[in-house]
């Protein structure tokens, strides 16, 4: 890794920063995630319309997620082949970096979703649930049952494939670029599903994509993979 490599990586650090305090301004100052879940629920009836929809639930939902985990497995096969047989554009450190990623960000998005104790907003008393809406940081009260909502894990399947941009970005820069459009595209189709159901925030989606994106950068630093010289 070059020092070009390690400037591009800085900066890409200080961007996250400044993200991270642009959610944490604007979702735990504001009631916009509940304001805006509103608008996909019928106070009438007292749910969410789209909860058990069809196209949400069976293809957005589920056909989703077992797509992403063939898609994905297929992935680590073909990146443990490159590491053991080679592969002339994906070096056993890119492999690397591509394969810990894939498992490792949807894998420590479940691993926070059980340690933030944040609800869906099917379970907060705005839509008829049972627990207060509390921000990022404040404390649920104990008798509550916890919630395993934060991060969005379903968005992370679509957002796992930013690592794969890393991976490619110094020999395969065409195909980096159709890898990170995958996973922001995935990420948030998968999200918004989610969203519109009932089953998530929009800061939930967000900070699920800012997480996936932590952690790939975080992998390619330790990895040393290079970026080359591609900007984009």
């Amino acid at each position: 890794m070059t020092q070009a490599d390690l400037m591009w990586l800085r900066r890409q650090a200080v961007g996250l920063l400044l993200v991270a305090i642009v959610l944490l301004l604007v979702f735990e100052n504001t009631r916009l995630d509940v304001r805006l879940s509103q608008y996909f629920f019928d106070a009438a009836a007292g749910n969410f319309p789209l909860q058990h929809h069809w196209l949400f639930e069976r293809v957005l939902h589920h056909g989703f997620k077992s797509a992403a985990y063939v898609v994905g497995l297929a992935g680590i096969f073909f990146c443990i082949y490159a590491i053991h047989r080679g592969v002339p554009w994906l070096s056993r450190p890119q492999a690397m970096l591509a394969a810990i990623g894939t498992v490792l960000i949807p894998l420590a998005t479940t691993a926070l979703k059980s340690m933030t104790n944040r609800h869906c907003p099917w379970d907060v008393i705005d839509f008829g649930g049972y627990a207060p809406y509390v921000s990022l940081f404040a404390t649920t009260p104990g008798e509550i049952a916890r919630g395993l909502c934060f991060p969005a894990g379903h968005a992370s399947a679509g957002f796992v494939w930013v690592v794969w941009y890393l991976a490619l970005r110094s020999t395969r820069p065409a195909w980096a670029k159709w890898a990170l459009w995958a996973g922001l595209l995935g990420g948030m189709v998968a999200g918004v599903d989610r969203l519109l159901q009932g089953a998530h925030f929009l800061s939930h989606v967000l900070w699920s994509g800012w997480f996936a994106w932590a952690l790939s950068l975080l992998l390619c630093w330790l990895l040393k993979v290079p970026q080359g010289r591609q900007l984009a």
